[in-house]
């Protein structure tokens, strides 16, 4: 049987390198998405979700491409809608948004079923697949907090997430803290509400 990492086990091997970078990716973009906001109000007015959300997924795939593209134990995917962050030998990780369930959304292609499911395999030798992303408020549509997620299938609700950021502001290297997020917590997602067509595999 396949045996879930714990969270603060999975952040110590990425490393903090790799979550700095994560992290400094998502202040990024929130200040690239206020940018655009300030800039161009009519057009994020008139943006579908869909199509902010592909925009918000560029802008971070391209900030944390610049954070990861000299760490060793890192490789980046980038084949059409196939964007994936593999450290090591045992993480691969998806760039996605959460709701504040900490829910994702992805057309469930072969692709995006088989890699939500966390496969057995002989002892030491499991790939663990992640989420890497960010909380997104539908309602006031900014970007929240960073998130690291663990799940085991499509349109299953996290084994756990995590809430991370970088004390210091120095970018890369900076201490690294992270916040459990309680499953327990009552919370209400009105994410779950919009239509789930306005989703798709690059988001």
């Amino acid at each position: 049987m396949f045996s879930y990492p714990l969270a603060e086990d999975v952040l110590y091997d990425l490393g903090d390198k790799v979550v700095s970078a994560l992290v400094e990716a998502t202040r990024a973009t929130r200040a690239d998405l206020a940018e655009y906001r300030d800039t161009f109000p009519g057009w994020v007015a008139d943006s579908s979700d869909r199509g902010l959300s592909n925009w918000i997924h560029d802008r971070l795939w391209a900030h944390l491409r610049r954070g990861l593209v000299d760490i060793d134990s890192v490789e980046l995917v980038d084949q059409g809608v196939t964007r994936e962050v593999t450290v090591g030998l045992r993480y691969r990780a998806r760039v996605k948004r959460h709701t504040v369930r900490d829910r994702i959304r992805s057309y469930a292609t072969k692709s995006a079923l088989a890699f939500w499911a966390q496969s057995e395999a002989l002892e030491g030798l499991e790939e663990v697949r992640l989420g890497f992303g960010y909380r997104w408020d539908p309602e006031e549509r900014v970007i929240g907090s960073t998130i690291v997620s663990l799940r085991d299938g499509l349109d299953k609700d996290a084994i756990w997430a995590v809430e991370v950021d970088a004390e210091a502001s120095g970018g890369l290297g900076a201490e690294i803290t992270w916040t459990p997020v309680d499953p327990s917590l009552p919370q209400i997602d009105l994410y779950e509400a919009l239509a789930q067509d306005e989703e798709d595999e690059a988001t």
